[in-house]
Order: C-alpha cells, then structure tokens, then sequence
C-alpha cells in the first residue's frame, strides 16, 4: 500500500512537471480517459446559408474545431507519449425565428490542421452541398449525409478516379453543384438522384437553388446609400452632402454667366447621391423627388434620333423630421444586392448604425417607417463588425463578431473576439444571440443542443 501510494504522488509529482500550470486544469474526465483534451472554440469557416427547404426556417453554419489530446500514463508501446492533433468539422442548423440551435452534427474528423478550404456550397432542393475535402451532400432536414466521394462516384462510375478535390474544381451555381474532372470535362450533379451529365446538357434549375450568404469582412459592405421607391428616393445623408445636393452643380473654374457647356452637363448627371461610403459623422434620413430625363446633351434638337439613354435628375431634398440623427450609418441590405430591405406594416426601412466610433462601438439597427421617419424601434446589437446579412420576411439574421474583454492570452479557448449568430425580430425589435466561440467548447455531446442567451 506505501508503495502504491508512492508510486501515485511521484507520478503526480511528474505530470505537474511535464504538464505545468495545465496540471491543475486536469478533469476527472481527463484521468480516468488517460489523457487530457483541449477543444479551441469553433472557428467559423465560409458564409452561412439561410433556407426554408427543409421544411422548416434554419441557418447553417459550417465549422472547424481543433482538438489536442495529450497522454497522461507512461505507456510501453513506442510513440505512447506522442500528443495528436484533431481537427473536427462540424455542420450547424439554427432556427431563422429565434437563434436557437436545431442540431449539431460531426461531418469529419481529421488527424491533422490542414489549412484547406471548408465551405457551404449551396442547396439543391433538400440536398445541403458542402466542401470538405470532397464534395458532400447532407440532408438539410436533419443533417444526415447522403452524398460523398464514393457515393458519387458509385452513382456514376463515368466519374470514378477522374474527381479534382481542389478548390475551383468543385462549385456551386444556377444548375446545382458543379464538377471539372481531371480530363478538364464540366458534370453538374443532381441533388435528388445524385445523377451527373455533361454541364452543357444539364438545364439551368434556379427553382430549389440556393446560394450562401455574401461573405462579408466589415459592416459598411451592408450598409446602402438609398433606395428607389417609384418617383421617391429615401436615403442617409451627411448635412454636408444634404447641403452640396440642394444647390446647384458648381464646374470648377467656371466664371459668372458663362454659357452652360459639356462640362456642365457632365457634373448636373454627377449630381446626385452616390454610393455610400461611410464615414464617422452623423447621417439623417432624407427623400427626394426622381425623374427619369433624356441624357442627351443640353440643347440636343428633337428632330434628331435620341439614343442618349435615360438618367435620374433629383430634385426637392426634404429631411425626414422625425427620424433622428445616426451615427456612420447607412440602409441595411445583405452585401450582394444594391437593395436596401424593405418590410411592410408599417412601410419601413431599417438603418444600420454605430452607438460610437471607435474600438468600444457596436452596431446598432433601427426600424423607420415613413413618410415622416418615425421610429418604430432601436435595438442594441452584441456586434462590432458583420460577416452576413440573412434577409427573412419576419427575421432578420446576422453573423458577426463582437470583442471579448475577458480574453486571457495564456488561455487555449480564449479568443480575442466571439463569432455570434444574432436574429431580430422585424416585428418588435427582440434580439436572440447564440456565442458560437462560447457554446462550442462546452464539453457536451456535438449533437445535444445549446442555450441561447436572450437580450
């Protein structure tokens, strides 16, 4: 019994040693497996995707997680002691109506931290396309794979030996997911039968396709200037810009009365509000009336063919006298499209804004109807910057990334900032925020669920 005793606190006394300051860290868990595991929080990889062709509203969201297991006992064999490296890929499913986690699943599981690319290709009907190494299809009802390498290449032996699993080889687009072989050959693969045909022969399906999200970097890519409505404009500007678009277009160098020439006619086209560029001042909601006008030039004679084209012509800028003053803002849309979302009930846009410049700002979103600019709500959101905008006719989706002012450098799991996934409803301004960074190195079953945390 000494012995064993002994025996026990030196070879306790040799893991805080070997192990340092990570010995105390040490679960039960950790023992009796014979070794100890770290999981680093989830990193988010490729744009998400938001679809209802489940059968139900649901966000995906493909991750990456590395896990480092080191062995704890002295074994015999040669190599016992050598850590491993893990790296597990993962597919999420949310509810598009409140944040909360549908399901989980593990796709993969890799021995090495390979640096390749992981991302959501798209829908094909019910069929969720990823790439992961290799092209595979899930069911985006519950997540189940249906479709590999080997699936596909036993659905078409034609395939067999020929697949290019590298980026740029395996896409995504209007005819569902699209294959070059290694004979420079194009196959589009059905995501019902997994039957492929040569892509010229295959039809273009835009019914049932689906396409990620725009992967964005920075909130401005989601912020619009403004948006047409019939004879009316409705847009942010700056009382700089305001006062420059109320006046008229002014050539550089020209003198009192002279004759209006090209160069006139070249800055009264210019004259109108631009793309949006975002700067840390103060924008207020103002209308416009819009006409479209020949842009033939000035004094161009009616009895000759006008093929000049069309062009807006602004005029009557009228500042919106409810609606308040926001700070580097701009109309929400998703990234891609020039388009501000629109929602009915009350007619509304809603505005992206900051609560202050700087390192310690975070966005913000309010909803404004008109014709006068009233608020309809304001809400705080738990984000710096945005990655997606996901457009829903009651929710609104974001991901984004917010800082983490409890970041402990000497920390494996700890992250300077959180990936989130937040939803707002459009209706009332509720906000649902899942941490992704925080609930995934929670040490449950990659399949159980996960609590949302409300604000």
């Amino acid at each position: 019994m000494v012995l064993l005793l002994v025996l026990v606190l030196g070879y306790i006394g040799y893991l805080a040693i070997a192990l340092g300051p990570d010995a105390v860290t040490l679960s039960p868990a950790d023992w009796l497996r014979g070794e100890r595991r770290t999981v680093e929080p989830a990193a988010l990889r490729g744009a998400p995707l938001r679809t209802a062709q489940g059968g139900a509203d649901r966000v995906y969201l493909l991750t990456t997680q590395s896990e480092h297991i080191v062995p704890l006992w002295l074994g015999l064999r040669r190599g016992a002691r050598q850590p491993r490296h893990l790296l597990h890929v993962d597919l999420w499913a949310f509810a598009g109506a409140s944040a909360e986690p549908a399901w989980r699943k593990r796709l993969r599981t890799f021995e090495d931290r390979g640096l390749l690319t992981f991302e959501l290709l798209g829908v094909d009907g019910k069929t969720l396309w990823l790439f992961v190494r290799e092209p595979i299809g899930v069911a985006v009802g519950d997540g189940s794979v249906v479709a590999d390498g080997a699936r596909l290449e036993a659905a078409n032996p034609s395939l067999a030996g020929k697949r290019v699993d590298q980026t740029g080889y395996v896409a995504f687009g209007v005819q569902g997911l699209q294959l070059t072989l290694n004979d420079a050959t194009q196959w589009v693969v059905d995501g019902a039968t997994l039957a492929a045909q040569p892509r010229e022969a295959a039809p273009r399906r835009a019914e049932g396709i689906v396409v990620p999200a725009y992967d964005g970097s920075y909130a401005s890519q989601f912020q619009m200037r403004g948006l047409p409505i019939g004879a009316m404009w409705l847009g942010v500007l700056t009382d700089e810009e305001a006062k420059t678009l109320q006046a008229e277009p002014v050539v550089p160098g020209a003198k009192p009365g002279e004759r209006r020439g090209a160069a006139a006619d070249f800055y009264e086209r210019q004259h109108v509000p631009g793309d949006l560029t975002v700067q840390p001042r103060a924008y207020r909601l103002w209308s416009a009336k819009v006409a479209r006008v020949s842009a033939a030039p000035r004094g161009w004679s009616k009895d000759l063919p006008d093929n000049w084209g069309k062009r807006d012509a602004f005029s009557n800028y009228a500042l919106l006298p409810e609606a308040p003053a926001f700070l580097r803002a701009g109309l929400l849309g998703d990234g891609r499209s020039k388009r501000p979302f629109w929602f009915r009930e009350p007619d509304s846009v809603l505005i992206l804004h900051h609560d202050k410049v700087g390192g310690a700002g975070r966005l913000r979103l309010t909803r404004v109807s008109g014709p006068a600019g009233r608020v309809v709500w304001d809400a705080a959101l738990p984000l710096a910057d945005l990655e997606a905008a996901m457009y829903g006719e009651r929710t609104v989706v974001f991901v984004g990334t917010e800082p983490n002012p409890a970041h402990d450098p000497r920390s494996e799991v700890s992250r300077e900032t959180h990936e989130k996934l937040v939803v707002i409803d459009v209706r009332s301004g509720t906000v649902a925020t899942f941490d992704l960074t925080a609930e995934s190195v929670r040490e449950v079953d990659p399949a159980a669920p996960r609590a949302v945390t409300p604000r």
